[in-house]
């Protein structure tokens, strides 16, 4: 019984691992990745052929014909939210949280920031590389303009649209446990990444498929933060 025991314990480490790795096949963040890089690569390859996509033009003047000082100042404050600085807040925010929940330093306490940080990389690349200019409309300035440097003269994917996606779905994320928050932090989170969404339009800033391009650039960093803390902390996992 002695040399069996001992056999087991030997084995236990590469047991829990097994099952780790398994718990990681079976995450949800898994398919979030697969699905979203097969649309984001489907679209990219649709933005660089430079073919026309439907209602991307019609949606621009769409939204520009809804113009009224009212809806500019609501957007402008939807723009704020989704900037860098209360993006990498909210999940700097978590991460601290999560360090200070198991009482240690761990970078998959930190997994929406880093989700973050690559989202952003990633966007600056795929401008970049894609090329694609802004739509040719009428811009209206704002406190946090866009042209502020060279890559920035293009727009696909929408940075603004991904950083929302990641920095408020971690929020969302965070709150999902808890069912006095669920569902308001839940539907507040889906209004404001959709409405960031068409404030990147409103604003002229962005064409409609760059939108969702950030929307799936986002999806994929996104789904890996939850694949990184599902493999550290399992599945109640922390923040």
């Amino acid at each position: 019984m002695g040399r069996i025991s001992a056999l087991q314990a030997h084995d236990m480490p590469s047991i829990v691992q097994s099952h780790r790795d398994i718990s990681l096949l079976r995450s949800p963040g898994l398919y979030v990745v697969l699905v979203c890089t097969c649309g984001l690569t489907v679209l990219t390859l649709l933005v660089v052929s430079g073919a026309r996509i439907p209602g991307d033009a019609e949606v621009v003047q769409l939204a520009v014909a809804l113009r009224n000082p009212p809806l500019t100042a609501v957007i402008e404050l939807l723009t704020f939210a989704s900037s860098s600085v209360p993006a990498l807040a909210i999940t700097v925010a978590l991460g601290g949280i999560s360090c200070w929940r198991v009482r240690r330093f761990s970078l998959g306490a930190w997994w929406a920031t880093e989700a973050y940080l690559g989202a952003v990389a990633c966007n600056v690349a795929l401008r970049v590389a894609v090329g694609r200019l802004r739509p040719e409309v009428e811009y209206i300035p704002h406190l946090l303009p866009e042209i502020q440097t060279s890559f920035q003269r293009f727009c696909y994917p929408s940075g603004h649209a991904g950083a929302a996606l990641v920095a408020y779905g971690a929020l969302a994320h965070a709150a999902w446990p808890h069912a006095r928050w669920r569902w308001p932090v839940g539907i507040g989170v889906l209004v404001l990444i959709l409405g960031v969404g068409f404030g990147r339009v409103y604003l002229g800033v962005h064409w409609p498929t760059d939108v969702v391009g950030g929307y799936l650039l986002g999806g994929v960093w996104l789904g890996m933060g939850f694949g990184l803390r599902r493999s550290v902390f399992g599945k109640r996992g922390l923040v």
